[in-house]
């Protein structure tokens, strides 16, 4: 590959970190897959926002070895939506890589996202499959379904080729299909596919690209966490005039796809039943909470609570 072309097909990849996450090693994982997959990494960008010095020590290392990395320091968190603009600002090439600081993408990946979207030129974002990790009480048997069902329904929107929305735990946008994110954006995934969808390109879905991801231990959190995301979810609505096409927006305003979809899964895992009841307390409870947080506040959300 020429240079000329390296700088057209390369990317860039983005990580935004808080805490204690393990960003060093995410990063270095990211750019060892690039070399072993001859991918034309051109610059990894992390965002490290209110990280603790041990934290940065391993970054600075790492930046300090390889002239592609970029470490931009906040002493404190500004939300997510800010980081992501950092990195867009500084992003070369033709695509965008964004994983999510505390997710973990399966080998090769990362590789799976860029074929599918250099392949075709119409494709705007790819998206990868999140995991969960094993089911072992009430409470992630919950998170097995919420995560069962946004799978499945992705997979079903890919197909039918209707999809505007991206989860943002591993996703590969195409740089001339999105835009800046507005300042306070909770879904950032979601946003930038709406942009693309309204730009003309396809969103897809990779079930061959998985990503394991950590879920809140307690319902609690798990309350708290979908809470944040249907705010963000109607946030993307009002920005981009459409909602993301989830299985929540399927199941309200195209039930035709969204509950044949639903049974099939419950079907599938019949155990599903017995939390039916918790699930749909823990979905009403986050809905009015939301809707509670949008009418008190606009900016609600965009420096989140950090949950276990």
């Amino acid at each position: 590959m020429t240079h000329a072309e390296t700088q057209s097909y390369g990317f860039t990849a983005g990580i935004c970190a808080t805490g204690h996450s393990p960003v060093a090693g995410l990063a270095a994982s990211l750019i060892a897959e690039a070399e072993a997959h001859s991918l034309p990494l051109l610059k990894l960008v992390v965002v490290a926002s209110e990280c603790p010095e041990s934290v940065l020590s391993e970054l600075k290392e790492l930046e300090t070895g390889d002239g592609r990395v970029q470490i931009l320091v906040e002493a404190k968190r500004r939300g997510k939506a800010e980081a992501v603009n950092r990195i867009l600002m500084r992003a070369r090439g033709e695509f965008v890589v964004m994983v999510n600081a505390d997710a973990s993408p399966e080998p090769g990946a990362m590789a799976r996202l860029l074929s599918t979207i250099r392949a075709d030129p119409c494709v705007g974002v790819v998206s990868a499959m999140p995991v969960v990790g094993a089911v072992n009480g009430v409470s992630s048997l919950l998170v097995d379904m919420i995560w069962r069902t946004h799978n499945e329904s992705s997979r079903l929107l890919n197909h039918l080729n209707l999809s505007n929305h991206s989860s943002e735990e591993l996703a590969v946008f195409r740089l001339s299909a999105i835009s800046m994110l507005p300042r306070g954006l909770v879904n950032d995934g979601a946003f930038l596919a709406s942009v693309a969808r309204r730009r003309g390109y396809t969103v897809k879905f990779s079930d061959l690209a998985r990503v394991r991801i950590d879920t809140p231990a307690k319902v609690s959190d798990l309350i708290a966490q979908r809470r944040r995301i249907l705010f963000g979810h109607a946030q993307v609505w009002r920005k981009a005039g459409k909602p993301p096409k989830t299985i929540e927006s399927l199941l309200l305003f195209t039930p035709s796809i969204g509950l044949p979809l639903f049974v099939q899964i419950v079907a599938r895992s019949p155990r599903f039943l017995l939390i039916l009841p918790l699930a749909f307390v823990t979905e009403v409870s986050a809905a009015l909470l939301s809707i509670k947080d949008a009418i008190t506040s606009t900016n609600e959300h965009a420096v989140w609570r950090r949950v276990t």
